[in-house]
């Protein structure tokens, strides 16, 4: 018990040490969010200076954490257009092509033309079996599936991935941030896969 006390009061200073010289070491009633990755300590009540200033004080974190994020996984660079010597042998060169090759630049265009990376993005490369078939197979229905061609017998074969986490775990709407973005959701969704550390390192 006394082991309990005296790391409960270790914590207290940490936390007293940490808030010292702000708001929230005067504040008489805190409120406390918590999630699986993050805790947030604010004040219970907030002016509307407060309140803006603690909405941009996390905008701004969001979007250090959507660069350090961006970073690691780098521009898509899997759509590869055909030039020849005079340049695009199409009578217009696309926007995609066109940054690949240094005429405009719209990092997204290489998103929306890479098939990789629009299969994860439309959930197209996904594979979908019915939840009946599922159950008798005993596999859960929410089970992230693979599957496998037989290309001599012409079967396939889908069975319960041993990785159960993709891309498909990550918010929507971050997802579309990161495309708009030109971000390679490719690589994405193996740095997932692989659990890559890419924060800290």
């Amino acid at each position: 018990m006394k082991k309990n006390q005296n790391k409960e009061m270790q914590e207290k200073d940490i936390l007293g040490k940490l808030l010292e010289g702000t708001s929230l070491g005067t504040a008489e009633e805190l409120d406390v969010t918590v999630s699986d990755h993050v805790c947030v300590i604010h004040k219970s009540q907030m002016t509307v200076l407060e309140l803006t200033a603690v909405i941009d004080t996390l905008s701004n974190l969001a979007s250090d954490l959507t660069v350090v994020l961006a970073q690691a996984c780098g521009f898509c660079d899997n759509y590869k257009h055909e030039h020849d010597d005079e340049g695009c042998k199409e009578n217009e060169c696309s926007e995609a092509c066109a940054f690949l090759n240094g005429c405009k630049d719209s990092p997204a265009d290489c998103v929306m033309h890479c098939e990789l990376c629009q299969g994860l993005l439309d959930g197209s490369s996904e594979v979908h079996v019915p939840d009946y078939l599922l159950e008798e197979a005993g596999i859960p229905t929410d089970a992230k599936l693979e599957a496998y061609a037989d290309e001599d017998s012409a079967e396939i074969t889908v069975v319960e991935a041993d990785i159960q986490q993709d891309i498909t775990d990550v918010p929507p709407g971050i997802v579309a941030i990161l495309a708009k973005s030109g971000v390679c959701l490719a690589e994405l969704d193996e740095l997932i896969m692989l659990e890559e550390i890419v924060y800290g390192k």
